[in-house]
């Protein structure tokens, strides 16, 4: 009797003593990645509209480490996993583009080193080259020319520059206009026709992720635009220009204003500082307004150049006065 007791009422005491039932861990699964893309893409239409500021830089970070709470605290397969270290990447890689298209160097490069790392884990390809192209960028802006143009060859190291196309015009595009900052005219010209040749053999309707929606063949005569400004080819920059603020979505109005101010430069290159300030005045922000990204900038390189260029002259005094 008393062996039975013994037996019946230690496991009853050993449970009373034990600790509860650890809570299970949420299962991250498909439906978490499509909604956290889905909120990716809505940045990117903020991006089109608004430019890069604090704004698209906050929500992108918010963004980024909802993924990777996710990552850490969910369970999730492999697979699942790879996934959302890629979002995580790219959620911070366009906090790094806000940073970037608002010239916050020293915050850019932070939004960059985590990218990276993020990219890495990920094994993500496209986010991979993504992120080269925006460090590229980041170098570009900086003046680091030859960083830019390291930054836009690694790009190609990425799987989807060598199985996609689109990815590969894109590459070949960004790294022609960086050639030039190191005196390298005849690459430039070759990445071009590389640009375009490539640009031909892409698939539209192949699925890529939102960050390539703007990459279009009006964003391809931008950048070629771009790169014949840096050539020192005005007429050839506004021929592309003009082409592709025609094929520019309408939602599209961060790069509008960027080509249009581009659009400007050309002009004023050729001699023209009366059209060329036609031009820049319909990117001018109303009075009141606060307007993100390069644009301001853009406006205010213009000055400088408008007054290098015609100091004295009436069209110069009336820009000066209507910006002032």
């Amino acid at each position: 009797m008393r062996r039975r007791t013994f037996v019946t009422v230690v496991p009853a005491a050993a449970l009373a003593g034990a600790a509860p039932p650890a809570r299970a861990r949420y299962t991250v699964g498909t439906g978490d990645v499509q909604r956290l893309r889905q909120e990716l893409a809505d940045l990117s239409k903020l991006d089109d509209r608004e430019g890069g500021g604090p704004e698209l830089e906050k929500r992108a970070i918010a963004l980024a480490d909802e993924t990777i709470n996710l990552q850490r605290n969910g369970s999730a397969t492999s697979r699942i996993r790879s996934r959302l270290y890629a979002l995580g990447a790219a959620s911070t890689a366009m906090a790094m583009w806000a940073t970037v298209d608002s010239r916050q160097p020293v915050r850019a490069q932070r939004h960059l080193e985590r990218a990276t790392h993020l990219a890495g884990l990920s094994g993500d390809g496209q986010v991979q080259h993504q992120i080269w192209q925006y460090a590229s960028m980041l170098a570009k802006q900086r003046e680091h020319w030859p960083d830019a143009v390291a930054a836009a060859e690694a790009a190609m190291s990425a799987s989807a520059h060598r199985t996609d196309p689109l990815y590969a015009s894109l590459s070949h595009a960004r790294l022609a206009v960086s050639l030039p900052g190191i005196g390298e005219h005849t690459r430039a010209q070759r990445a071009l026709e590389r640009a375009e040749q490539a640009f031909e053999r892409a698939d539209p309707r192949e699925w890529r992720p939102t960050s390539m929606d703007f990459y279009t063949r009006g964003e391809l005569d931008g950048l070629t635009g771009i790169t014949y400004l840096w050539l020192n080819q005005p007429e050839r920059a506004e021929y592309h220009l003009h082409r592709c603020v025609a094929a520019l979505r309408p939602d599209q109005h961060r790069n509008r204003a960027f080509y249009a101010v581009n659009i400007a430069f050309a002009q004023l290159g050729q001699g023209d500082p009366e059209q060329a300030c036609n031009t820049a005045a319909a990117v001018i922000p109303p009075p009141g307004s606060t307007s993100a990204g390069r644009i301001p900038h853009l406006l205010d390189t213009f000055t400088a150049k408008l007054n290098a260029a015609a100091p004295g002259a009436r069209i110069t005094r009336e820009w000066n006065a209507r910006t002032a």
